[in-house]
């Protein structure tokens, strides 16, 4: 992740030159990709976008409509900020032109009020920025590395949601597209705070793009699918705004869902999955509250307060072996749950 003016104003190379923000201090928390050293007021197309530009000013126009459009250049090639080093031009404040341009393009302005060495910043920043983008690739690689083994080991869903609740430290929930509760990892949150009303609240987030953060619930959601068959969606529940690593994660979670679906298609589906792991957690007596068999029966569909539950046995006429009569079984099971 990159770091943030606020954070790059406190690095020691740039409080030597006993930094004063005088424009936009909200704005601290824009990102600096970059620091690019400028005398020349013509320079908005040698910029990328998320640069800190430094100067000393000593080529910059004093006729105030020149100073707006430096700053409106500037802004529209998308800077983080400028930092303008007192003393070989301005010796205490800048024109109020160069500020009031500055507010009204949200461009934060930086006084250095003592001599600063350029290029002790640049690397200082450089460094940062370089240890950050190598952190990224690393945390990526780990997850690559972790995903790319459960999809070899052809790990259940189960076993994915738990490495994506202990990589992120959040609750993960895989949904079908009915907004019903497949799998879950509550990486030891109360199943009824988390699962209660889980279908209406679902369908509240909604997402308009592959991975999207709803920040009115905190969750951070993903589609699953795969071959242009979309069949769930994996939330991640983060509470406030993701980490790149967490939205990493879950994209690599649900492709290796996806993944895994798809050498599964001749296998019952999660949905009797599901059902069965709830029916077998009821007759073994696993849930420490009986609620927890009703919030978990009800996320996925299936109410079952007030409900007599019958048991029922039904058996093929053909018998037989081998994969046709497995295909078999499973085709009478979920026609029997359909009807």
């Amino acid at each position: 992740m990159l770091p943030t003016l606020a954070e790059v104003l406190q690095l020691p190379a740039l409080q030597r030159a006993r930094p004063r923000v005088v424009a936009c201090p909200d704005r601290l928390d824009v990102a600096v990709r970059w620091v690019h050293i400028a005398e020349v007021t013509d320079l908005a197309h040698l910029l990328r976008g998320g640069e800190l530009v430094l100067s000393t000013g000593i080529a910059m126009p004093d006729d105030p409509e020149a100073l707006r459009r430096y700053i409106d250049d500037l802004a529209s090639a998308g800077v983080s900020g400028i930092a303008v080093e007192l003393g070989r031009k301005y010796h205490a404040e800048l024109p109020p032109a160069f500020l009031d341009a500055a507010r009204e393009a949200g461009v934060p302005v930086v006084l250095l009020d003592r001599d600063a060495r350029f290029v002790e910043i640049t690397e200082a920043v450089h460094v940062r920025v370089v240890n950050e983008q190598l952190e990224e690739l690393r945390e990526s690689e780990k997850l690559h590395s972790v995903f790319t083994q459960l999809s070899v080991e052809g790990a259940d869903t189960g076993r994915i949601l738990h490495e994506v609740a202990q990589l992120s430290g959040c609750p993960v929930v895989l949904e079908n597209l009915t907004h019903q509760v497949l799998a879950c990892d509550l990486n030891g949150e109360e199943p009824e705070t988390l699962l209660t009303s889980w279908e209406s609240r679902s369908r509240a987030a909604r997402s308009g793009s592959r991975t999207v953060h709803t920040p009115a619930n905190g969750w951070l959601v993903t589609t699953v699918g795969a071959r242009g068959q979309d069949w769930g969606r994996l939330i991640l529940v983060v509470g406030a705004n993701p980490t790149p690593r967490q939205s990493m994660l879950i994209e690599r979670a649900a492709t290796t869902l996806a993944l895994v679906r798809l050498l599964e298609r001749h296998q019952e589906s999660l949905e009797r999955q599901t059902h069965r792991t709830i029916i077998a957690g009821i007759i073994d007596r696993s849930y420490s509250d009986p609620e927890e068999a009703l919030v978990r029966a009800r996320a996925v569909g299936v109410p079952l307060n007030g409900r007599e539950l019958v048991g029922l046995v039904l058996r093929l006429r053909e018998s037989g072996t081998g994969l046709a009569a497995q295909a078999r079984l499973s085709d009478t099971a979920e026609g029997a749950a359909r009807a």
